[in-house]
């Protein structure tokens, strides 16, 4: 064998063996990456072509198109449930859904805000699996009713609102039912249109009402509400769901003495919760009165805003006594008011303490709970004798914040202390004796400033030898050191 020949089989043999490196390596590569998806979804578009009326041509690409289109909803063999979303724009904006509101009862319904995740697009179609939502196949056929998609606020396509709250998801209307199922054996798949009803304008904002002080601090209560108006006219309100977010939040205020090393902090104290709340006509709400100060406030879940801005502007009193009273007044701010006004209907759907602690000697500890992501689910309404029970289409909103980034009220409480007509007497008479007091003792008045005067000098000037001695001492060093060089 020639030295060339066993060259050749030495790159040859080193070559297959980089080959089955890249191989194995590969192998190990796509096997990892299986293991860690461990659910393989088919695509949007195949899914939609398996049914024999669906048409690509019917989805056009349009750039300037924001909006979502529910094209159908499917179960998996893994009790999934899957949503198909038109999206015009996919090609020029990425966006993305982020939850949705569905009821799964066929009757009575009773929506729930679940969360989206995306797992295909293909040009304008994309596929989401419901979060926390498993197919029920105990019964024959499933009923889903959608009233609405929604996809995250995006600053650079949508307006902001103009009443101080935060718009956070923006909603888009479906309206459908769809009941999903099998009839003798083959697979059974129907949309019906679903009447809902729209919220045209909205409000969310909070009031707060002191409960008490106490000697190292207050407590008060904060009440959630949310002001609104229907694209349909409503005689009398009778039902509402209504879906929010709370965090429970920490603010420390530092005094003004060491605030410039330590700035002002807030810190949450937990996750963000989902919360569900169903109000009804009949229920009425009253807060507690537990220290000096505070006084009771009463209210109903659901509400007009005249009757809700009259319940909140008032005059009670906390102390009443011979020589001076004490009052309370409450009244919604003039911004308040402007949010408030054109509005119809208030549903005050939660309460949520809020303890001011001032046992601390370096900082104000300020407990709380933020709230937001406010959204009305369902209507149940009375409207020319007819009672409607309804889905509803609204966004996601959070009301205003303070300059700390938590909930700000919209209400103020003035405490207000007044003297009485006996309390005016007292007041001259002691003033009187005072007057006449320095007169008969104004000789020895001044001479007992005089003499603290002498005292406070003599005081300083002890101070001011002690700090300037060791200076002193320094100075007579020096010269002594002087001396001895002449």
């Amino acid at each position: 064998m020639t030295k060339q020949t066993s060259i050749k089989n030495t790159v040859y043999l080193m070559g297959v063996i980089v080959l089955l490196l890249t191989m194995i390596f590969s192998f190990v590569t796509v096997g990892s990456a299986n293991a860690d998806s461990a659910v393989t979804y088919s695509d949007a578009l195949s899914d939609l072509k398996k049914a024999d009326n669906f048409d690509v041509g019917l989805y056009p690409l349009n750039a300037k198109d924001y909006s979502l289109k529910v094209i159908q909803v499917a179960e998996s063999s893994a009790n999934e449930l899957f949503v198909y979303v038109y999206q015009p724009c996919a090609r020029s904006k990425e966006l993305t859904a982020t939850s949705i509101n569905i009821s799964t009862a066929i009757e009575d319904i009773k929506y729930r805000n679940y969360k989206l995740r995306l797992v295909s697009s293909v040009s304008v179609f994309y596929k989401y699996v419901v979060e926390d939502l498993t197919v029920d196949t105990s019964v024959p056929m499933r009923s889903y009713s959608i009233s609405s998609i929604y996809r995250a606020f995006d600053k650079s396509i949508d307006s902001e609102l103009d009443n101080g709250n935060m718009l956070t998801e923006v909603n888009y209307d479906v309206s459908k039912q769809y009941y999903l199922g099998s009839v003798n054996g083959e697979t059974f798949c129907k949309a019906v249109d679903l009447e809902t009803i729209t919220i045209t304008d909205k409000f969310v904002g909070m009031v707060r009402y002191l409960q008490g002080y106490h000697l190292f601090g207050s407590s008060s209560c904060d009440s959630h509400f949310v002001a609104f108006n229907t694209d349909k006219p409503i005689d009398k309100l009778l039902e509402a769901d209504v879906y929010y977010s709370s965090q429970k939040y920490r603010f420390v205020n530092n005094t003004p003495v060491i605030d410039w090393l330590f700035p002002d902090e807030l810190k949450f104290l937990s996750d963000v919760e989902d919360n569900y709340v169903s109000l009804d006509y009949t229920q009425k709400v009253e807060t507690d009165v537990n220290g000096f100060g505070a006084v009771s406030y009463k209210w109903d879940r659901i509400e007009t805003v005249e009757q809700f801005i009259e319940e909140n502007t008032k005059m009670e009193d906390v102390f009443s006594g011979a020589v001076l009273n004490v009052k309370v007044a409450s009244y919604i701010t003039e911004e308040g008011k402007q949010a408030l006004k054109g509005k119809k209907w208030v549903l005050r759907f939660a309460e949520t303490p809020l303890s001011v602690n001032t046992t601390a000697s370096t900082h104000v500890d300020t407990y709380g709970t933020a709230v937001g992501n406010v959204t009305i689910l369902r209507l149940k309404f009375e409207y020319d004798g007819v009672t409607y029970n309804m889905g509803v289409i609204d966004n996601k909103q959070t009301g205003a914040v303070d300059e700390n980034g938590v909930n700000k009220p919209i209400n103020k409480e003035d405490l207000k202390v007044e003297l009485t007509e006996a309390g005016k007497w007292v007041l001259i008479a002691l003033a009187v004796i005072l007057v006449i007091l320095a007169i008969v003792f104004f000789p020895y008045t001044i001479k007992l400033v005089v003499g603290l005067g002498k005292g406070l000098w003599a005081i300083l000037k002890a101070i001011w030898w002690l700090i300037c001695l060791p200076f002193r001492g320094i100075a007579a060093l020096i010269n002594k050191i002087k001396d001895g060089r002449g």
